[in-house]
């Protein structure tokens, strides 16, 4: 009785693991196609940049790889287009989706779907020693800060500066420019007071040069961040929320975040 008890009772639970790692559903579209086809910036570390071979590394890069994995072992094509350009790009289907460091904002909701994979928050980086004093975005008044072109920070600085004109104090200064790259050799060499970015932008580049730059103002306006895909793309949509779903039980998802030392950015 109780052997067989046993038996059922490993039987259902075999059904179970399969029902719950079923292989996701792979788009029509895709069954036949040679390859993945994905939109990035390649611009935004520990996330998604290019290594010293120039081979595409990061947390994004490897979630996009073991995505294409289990749609049916595809293999990947990376087009880069600096950030402001990805949506656009998306829609005019010149890659299959966007995996990069997509902030999940209302106003993207409206023109194309997100599968988020984490949270994120926003850091204002300063050089060394902060020689402004910059500890909070009213200390920005009057100052020189970078900002990535379409970023989201941007917009929020941009608001910051309403505030600050409001309450009678200059406002700061955005220097627009299309990559992390760009702008943190700005603030290197002083051409600005200080770079608003992700925390973790911020966080590996004071990593890899601390005595170069530090945190100023901490992290502030948490935000769930995805990949993007077209609203005329649904079995992909479905797919993809599948896979990180099926990660999150199996573990890989956790193993990823903690080897790029992001963990406390996981999905509740």
């Amino acid at each position: 009785m109780h052997k067989r008890r046993a038996l059922l009772v490993a039987f259902s639970l075999s059904l179970f693991s399969q029902w719950a790692f079923a292989a996701p559903q792979v788009p029509e579209r895709l069954l036949k196609a040679d390859k993945l086809t994905y939109c990035s910036g390649m611009d935004s570390p520990p996330l998604v940049s290019f290594d010293e071979a120039q081979k595409p590394r990061g947390l994004t890069v490897d979630l996009g790889l073991e995505i294409a994995k289990r749609l049916g072992e595809k293999p990947v094509q990376w087009r880069v287009i600096p950030f402001s350009g990805l949506v656009p790009a998306l829609l005019a289907q010149q890659c299959d989706m966007i995996v990069d460091q997509l902030f999940d904002k209302p106003e993207r909701r409206q023109v194309i779907d997100i599968v988020n994979y984490m949270y994120s928050s926003q850091s204002v980086v300063v050089p060394k020693g902060n020689p402004k004093g910059i500890k909070a975005l009213d200390d920005l008044s009057g100052h020189k800060v970078a900002v990535l072109n379409g970023s989201t920070i941007k917009t929020l600085l941009d608001s910051q500066n309403d505030s600050l004109t409001k309450a009678g104090k200059p406002a700061m200064k955005l220097v627009v420019y299309n990559t992390d790259t760009d702008a943190f050799q700005a603030l290197r060499i002083h051409q600005v007071d200080a770079y608003g970015t992700t925390v973790e932008t911020a966080g590996y580049y004071a990593a890899m040069a601390p005595d170069l730059f530090q945190e100023g103002v901490p992290a502030f306006s948490r935000i769930l961040t995805g990949l993007g895909i077209r609203k005329d793309d649904p079995q992909l949509s479905a797919a993809v929320q599948q896979v990180i779903s099926d990660m999150r039980s199996d573990g890989s998802y956790l193993q990823l975040l903690n080897k790029w030392h992001v963990s406390s950015d996981t999905l509740d």
